[in-house]
C-alpha cells in the first residue's frame, strides 16, 4: 500500500504541471489534498491529473483548513504533510507538531514565517548583519528605532509575503500616521531600518541539516517597487567574490533559524558601501519565476523537490552538483500588468531573444489597472545565454520587443 501523505495546497492545481510532466508524486504516496476553492483557481487542471481524496476550503478560512487537516490525519493515517506555499508552511508544521509527524516543527516554522522572531534568530547568532527593528504593537514601539540616523523606516507585516502590507515611511511623522491606519493587535507588524542597496537571493535544499544546494540571483528590481506596467526578474549569479560571500552568509543563516530538512528563500542587500544586509528567509521554494529558471539552469524543479522532502520521497538535484564548469546563465524578466493590452512577443522570436518558456497570467492585476502584489505578473519570460552579459542583453531586447 502506499502511505497516506496530506498536501495543504495553496496555488492553483494547474501549478504542478510543468511542460506536461506532473509533479506531484501519486505513484508512489496515497495524496490527500486540501485546496483553495475554485473561486481561486484551486482545482484548475483537476480533470487531467484527478486524485481521489480533494477537500476545498475558503481561502481566508484558517479554522476550516486546520479542521480538514486534522480531520484527515486522524481518519485516514496521514504519515507526512507537505506544504510549498508560505501562506501553508506554519499550518503543516502545527498539524506535524501535534500529531508527531516527521518535518518542520511549529517552533521552527515560526521562526522562519515570523520576521521579528526570524531577525532575532540570525542577530543573536551572529549569523549576518540585520537591519535595527522592532516588533509593532503599539504606536509608542516606533521609538524603539533610531530616527535621527537614517529617518526612513520600513513598516511590514511580520508574515507577509510577495512584499505585501508594506509601507516606506520617511520620517517619525509620517509613520505615525501610517500606523494610525493599522489594526496593531495580534503581533501582526514591525519596523525596521531602511536598507539601500541591490537585492539578491539564494534559494537552497537542506536535507539533514546540510546544504547540498545553493543558487545565487540578483534582482533586476526591488520587489517592493512593483507598480502597473513596471518590470521585474532575476538573473542567476554563477561566479565572483560576491557570490561566494553570498553562500557563507546563507551557510550561517539558515542553522541559525534550525533547519533539517526542506527548501529556503533568502533574501539579503547588497550595499553602496560593499555590506551584506540581511532582509528575510522563507522555510519554502522560491516563488514566481524563480523555479523554472532554476530548473532551466540546473535540470530540476526546486518546487518538486520540496514536496518530495515532505512526503519522505529521494530526489535529484539533476546536474546541479557537477555544472560548476558551465559558464552559461539563466534569468527571466515579468511584465506587471496595467490598462493596456500589450501585444507580446511572437513565438517565432524566441530563439533569436534566447526565450526558452513563456508563462503567462491571463488573471494578473486586481481588475482595476493595478497590481496585487510582487509577483503579479502578466507575462513572464525565462531567458538563456551563453554568458552573463549576453544574458543582460538579451533581457533587455526582451523587453524592447515586448514593448513595441
Amino acid at each position: 500500500m502506499k502511505p497516506p501523505v496530506l498536501f495543504l495546497n495553496k496555488h492553483p492545481y494547474e501549478h504542478f504541471s510543468r511542460g506536461g510532466r506532473y509533479i506531484l508524486p501519486t505513484d508512489e504516496v496515497e495524496l490527500h489534498i486540501v485546496s483553495r476553492n475554485q473561486r481561486y483557481g484551486g482545482v484548475t487542471g483537476f480533470a487531467e491529473h484527478p486524485l481521489a481524496h480533494v477537500s476545498l476550503c475558503g481561502i481566508h478560512d484558517e479554522d476550516h483548513w486546520r479542521a480538514v487537516g486534522r480531520w484527515s490525519v486522524r481518519h485516514h493515517g496521514i504519515r507526512r504533510v507537505i506544504a510549498v506555499h508560505e501562506k501553508a508552511v506554519l499550518l503543516a508544521a502545527e498539524l506535524r507538531s501535534e500529531f508527531g509527524l516527521p518535518g518542520m516543527d511549529f517552533e521552527t516554522a515560526a521562526r522562519f514565517r515570523d520576521k521579528v522572531r526570524m531577525k532575532e534568530a540570525v542577530r543573536n547568532a551572529g549569523a549576518a548583519a540585520v537591519p535595527g527593528f522592532a516588533a509593532l504593537d503599539s504606536p509608542a514601539d516606533l521609538e524603539k528605532l533610531d530616527w535621527t540616523a537614517g529617518p526612513r523606516k520600513v513598516i511590514k507585516g511580520r508574515r507577509g509575503l510577495a512584499a505585501k502590507d508594506l509601507y516606506v515611511v520617511e520620517g517619525l511623522e509620517e509613520a505615525r500616521r501610517v500606523v494610525a491606519g493599522l489594526d496593531l493587535s495580534g503581533a501582526r507588524f514591525e519596523v525596521e531600518d531602511f536598507v539601500r542597496g541591490e537585492v539578491y537571493h539564494c534559494d537552497s535544499v537542506v536535507r539533514d541539516g546540510r546544504i547540498l544546494f545553493s543558487s545565487v540571483g540578483k534582482y533586476l528590481a526591488d520587489p517592493a517597487s512593483y507598480s502597473p506596467g513596471g518590470i521585474f526578474g532575476t538573473v542567476l549569479v554563477r561566479e565572483g567574490a560576491l557570490m561566494r560571500r553570498i553562500l557563507e552568509m546563507n551557510e550561517k543563516v539558515l542553522p541559525a533559524l534550525g533547519l533539517r530538512d526542506g527548501t529556503t528563500h533568502l533574501e539579503l542587500f547588497h550595499t553602496d558601501t560593499d555590506d551584506l544586509v540581511f532582509c528575510e528567509v522563507a522555510g519554502r521554494p522560491p516563488g514566481g519565476i524563480i523555479p523554472p529558471v532554476i530548473e532551466h539552469q540546473y535540470g530540476f524543479n526546486i518546487v518538486e523537490t520540496q514536496i518530495r522532502l515532505d512526503a519522505g520521497l529521494p530526489f535529484s538535484l539533476g546536474s546541479a552538483l557537477d555544472s560548476g564548469q558551465d559558464a552559461s546563465a539563466t534569468g527571466f524578466i515579468a511584465f506587471y500588468p496595467d490598462a493596456s493590452t500589450p501585444a507580446g512577443i511572437p513565438p517565432q522570436r524566441y530563439a533569436e531573444l534566447g526565450i526558452v518558456e513563456y508563462l503567462p497570467s491571463p488573471g494578473a492585476g486586481d481588475g482595476r489597472g493595478g497590481v496585487k502584489h510582487s509577483t503579479d505578473f502578466r507575462d513572464s519570460y525565462v531567458v538563456r545565454a551563453p554568458d552573463s552579459g549576453t544574458l543582460m542583453r538579451r533581457i533587455a531586447a526582451v523587453e524592447d520587443a515586448y514593448r513595441r
